[in-house]
């Protein structure tokens, strides 16, 4: 009698795996590649029914010859996993990562799969070093990788070449953020412009959201007006642009009493769309709408300038950092911080230890003669 298995690996879900005995006597087990246990019990169901009529359950091809071109577009086209948000924007990326590779090491691109050594995946990250910066050929390196460890769980690969590969170091990590006083001048020219150009008056309320709640780009422009609570004060953040939160679970927030009215104000005059926008942006033909460009530094490089601010690259992300930064040098705790991001693991949050007086006074306490 066959099964349904939920796998799991280090408290995350991996999917639905069917378990039965094929018609040769051999008990087998494959993922089933379906969303539901319902989904995953039908496919059993059919898999058994072949078994009873003398055949195999699963037709399986002979994929030992795949080159790791092949291999890459068999993952392009198979794999799917519950714990990605955007599916079809993450095989995007990978497209683009797997692109490179075969630009870039066709030699490479050509050899069987279960012929790839370590020394194979070296000479890729060779070739992309020469022509891109670190990150990209790490960003390189780990979709690769992640291309191998499906063709693990597949049966395709007994190992993963890319394991055991020296990877280049990680760009340095910027500092940019904004002091207290650059985003007292940012917030002031912001709703200056506000006063006579409603697509600002948008701008300085997610602005607003970024600096005093630490939001990200996409929670900024994904909040809904039925996620605030003007009366009570507080804010659900649910959303980044279409779809979850990083993490995919929302977190709730009280308002600052500087970001309070400043809502409130916007509240009335904040133009509809439907999803009930609290920043919606103005396209190109007039309407309201989600924020699609992802990228768009909606003015802000110009705004930075006038009010007298350092240049940053990635601007919008900035009013995170200037917030963590700010909450932690004017005395929050690193806990507290955790919470208001939304950051998973503590670990991620530590990136900011070195601004908080209350984790180097205690540190230093540490010491006892």
């Amino acid at each position: 009698m066959g099964e349904v298995i939920r796998k799991t690996k280090d408290g995350r879900f991996l999917g639905w795996y069917v378990r039965w005995v094929d018609a040769d006597g051999r008990r087998k087990q494959r993922a089933s590649h379906q969303p539901t246990a319902a989904l995953a019990r039908k496919m059993l169901v059919e898999i058994e029914a072949r078994v009873g009529r003398g055949k195999a359950g699963i037709e399986e091809a002979d994929e030992s010859h795949l080159t790791l071109h092949e291999l890459c577009s068999a993952f392009l086209s198979r794999f799917s996993s519950p714990r990605i948000k955007d599916l079809n924007r993450y095989r995007m990326r990978l497209r683009c990562i797997l692109r490179r590779v075969d630009k870039l090491a066709p030699q490479v691109a050509k050899v069987r799969a279960v012929e790839l050594r370590p020394a194979h995946i070296a000479q890729i990250r060779d070739h992309v070093s020469r022509r891109y910066p670190n990150g990209t050929v790490r960003n390189t390196l780990a979709g690769l990788s992640a291309v191998f460890s499906w063709a693990r769980r597949e049966g395709l690969l007994d190992r993963n070449p890319a394991h055991g590969v020296e990877q280049p170091s990680p760009p340095q990590r910027v500092d940019e953020w904004l002091d207290a006083e650059e985003i007292r001048r940012l917030l002031a020219e912001a709703e200056q412009r506000g006063h006579t150009c409603l697509i600002w008056r948008s701008r300085h309320v997610g602005i607003a959201l970024g600096v005093y709640l630490g939001l990200r780009r996409g929670e900024i422009f994904g909040l809904r007006w039925r996620d605030v609570d003007l009366t009570r004060g507080r804010v659900t953040v649910a959303r980044s642009y279409a779809t979850t939160p990083k993490n995919g679970k929302p977190r709730h927030l009280k308002l600052p009493s500087a970001l309070l009215p400043i809502l409130t104000a916007w509240r009335p005059n904040c133009p509809q769309t439907p999803e009930g926008l609290v920043v919606p942006v103005k396209g190109r033909d007039g309407i309201w709408k989600l924020s699609s460009a992802t990228n768009s530094p909606r003015g802000l490089p110009d705004l930075l300038s006038a009010a007298r601010c350092k240049p940053i690259a990635r601007c919008w992300h900035a009013l995170r950092h200037s917030f963590a930064s700010n909450f932690l040098a004017q005395g929050g705790s690193l806990l507290a911080l955790q919470r208001i991001l939304g950051h998973s693991e503590v670990r991620t949050t530590m990136v900011y230890a070195h601004l908080s007086n209350e984790f180097l006074d205690a540190e230093i306490e540490r010491m006892k003669y």
